[in-house]
């Protein structure tokens, strides 16, 4: 794609970058100069336009803007491609609006070109309303351009969905402080704010609990709730917390799985704590809930109802430009209207991917994830390259040692990174966390240490189809000559004894406990299944495995 000003004399054939009004006729962006075009342009006294000159590899505005806004688009969310390089996308249905901020704050730092705009993330939308816009600035767009973005893309779930609606059991914990009837009134209050906000969400109230404001007494209650099945609990205190050892935050710490919000960073709602248990949610409300509209915990508030998985990156501060909601399409617009299609494969199995890139290397004398083979590039990214181009669906990153370094190679890559503070402990802390983080409608999940260069999505992709959709225990295992290799895949009714195979795996316990439901998948070559492990192994990387 060349682009720059041209004087007409030359400019047959450009496409503009923006449209030209001139005297009874508009030339729309993305236009092709035609001889007529340059005659009416130098009538209208116009001697140079800025446009771009179409390559053979090239796509137009239209075709690249159909591209990305399909690799964007999942459940329930269709797209048109409209007039001035702006492709609207719809809901298909009504349900909530899914989408994470600081996913679309990562779509908008790859390209200069491309940008995406959402309305507010967790919101109810209506079927045919507008839930974001995706601009090309260009007429045209370069294929590697492209390319590049639907890599990024690749190693996450769709970033924009509708999640249709659900009741959900509801419990209140009241935790009394004053017990007077100044406080029945404040907590009235916060019950009919909670209520009128969260509607959409169809909250099912079903139980309520009274606990004296101790930390005990309010641990107990949350109990309780827990016990009963209730999907989301929420705690209205009698005072507000102000510390991380603070009444309610001790409560929901000797209960709960992990908090995943301490507080946010608003005066008078600082003390938002959200948290869960086996997949239930704790949340407990701000003090001054009531009498504070605040948009920001509001939008944490429907995050931790709505998501199916709770983890501390979900509320990193929005970013997301947001747009105003209940936008319509226009009758033409309705007319290009395309369906986005469904991510995987109907019967077939979902499978998520754990690549294991937080161990310090010790046997390797140095982190022999950074160490660069003869391409340049480190050894980690490779396995995570190979997890994106496969049919692994989400791939998350754990990272550990010198993950800094780790994540500015990630920085433009949508991919979901998990960082592990307990590396040191061993890589079963790395795999727990990863395995924690899958989302329940996945299958099973891959796992894949980060020091296999060789791997790639081919074979990846080979696992993944061993895996029998439906078959409750199963594992599908790489191998060569029968002998048991990483990577593996764990069915989601074995997560709680997944492990690495480690070089003995025939003589391990946990592999020998679950042969009758083993397959073995043959690798290509010795080669594929390769790790870094020595030194000499570094060298061999270096210059090129051979």
């Amino acid at each position: 794609m060349k682009c720059q000003e041209f004087d007409l004399n030359h400019a047959l054939g450009v496409k503009i970058f923006e449209e030209i009004r001139l005297d009874g006729m508009v030339l729309e962006k993305g236009r092709t100069l035609n001889e007529e075009d340059i005659i009416q342009l130098k009538l209208s006294g116009i001697a140079t336009v800025y446009g771009a000159v179409m390559d053979e590899s090239d796509l137009t505005l239209e075709a690249a803007l159909g591209i990305v806004a399909a690799k964007l688009c999942g459940k329930n969310t269709a797209y048109a491609v409209g007039e001035q390089g702006i492709c609207k996308i719809t809901a298909a249905a009504d349900g909530i609006f899914l989408c994470a901020d600081d996913r679309v704050a990562k779509f908008n730092r790859q390209s200069h070109n491309l940008i995406l705009n959402t309305v507010q993330p967790y919101s109810f939308v209506k079927a045919g309303e507008i839930i974001a816009e995706l601009e090309l600035t260009t007429p045209l767009a370069e294929q590697k351009a492209v390319d590049d973005i639907l890599f990024s893309l690749s190693g996450n779930i769709d970033l924009l969905q509708i999640a249709e609606q659900k009741k959900r059991r509801t419990a209140l914990i009241y935790t009394n402080f004053y017990n007077d009837s100044a406080e029945t009134a404040h907590f009235t209050n916060v019950v009919r704010k909670l209520v009128e906000k969260f509607s959409p969400l169809e909250l099912d109230y079903v139980s309520e609990y009274n606990a004296v404001h101790t930390a005990e007494s309010v641990a107990d209650a949350i109990e309780k709730a827990i016990a009963d099945k209730n999907d989301v609990i929420f705690i209205l205190a009698g005072q507000k917390s102000n510390y991380k050892d603070d009444v309610i935050p001790t409560a929901i710490k000797s209960f709960a799985d992990e908090i995943v919000n301490l507080s946010i960073p608003q005066v008078r709602v600082s003390d938002l704590i959200i948290a869960h248990k086996r997949g239930q949610k704790i949340i407990n409300l701000p003090f001054h809930f009531d009498s504070v509209d605040s948009p920001l915990a509001e939008h944490y508030i429907k995050l931790a109802i709505v998501n199916d998985k709770l983890n501390e990156y979900d509320f990193a501060r929005p970013q997301n430009v947001l747009l105003d909601n209940g936008g319509k399409l226009t009758e033409q617009e309705k007319e290009k209207l395309m369906t986005a299609g469904q991510s995987g494969s109907r019967g077939k199995a979902g499978i998520a991917a754990i690549v294991l890139a937080a161990g310090v290397g010790s046997r390797a004398g140095r982190n022999k994830l950074l160490v660069e083979d003869a391409e340049g590039k480190p050894l980690f990214l490779k396995a995570v390259e190979a997890a994106i181009k496969s049919k692994a669906n989400p791939v998350f990153v754990v990272t550990g040692n010198q993950a800094a370094v780790m994540e500015e190679f990630l920085e433009d890559i949508d991919v979901n990174i998990l960082y592990n503070p307990a590396y040191r402990s061993g890589v079963k802390t790395s795999l727990n966390l990863g395995l924690k983080s899958v989302p329940a409608f996945c299958d099973g999940v891959l796992i894949l240490p980060a020091d296999m260069p060789n791997i790639d999505a081919k074979f990846i992709d080979k696992l993944i189809a061993a895996f029998k959709k439906g078959q409750e225990k199963q594992l599908c295992m790489a191998s060569w000559k029968g002998v048991k290799h990483n990577p593996i895949i764990w069915s989601k009714a074995l997560y709680g004894v997944a492990d690495l195979v480690p070089e003995n795996a025939d003589l391990r316990p946990v592999f020998m406990e679950h042969e009758d439901y083993t397959t073995l998948v043959e690798a290509p070559s010795a080669e594929t299944l390769w790790d870094v492990t020595f030194v000499s192994d570094i060298e061999k990387l270096n210059k090129g495995n051979n």
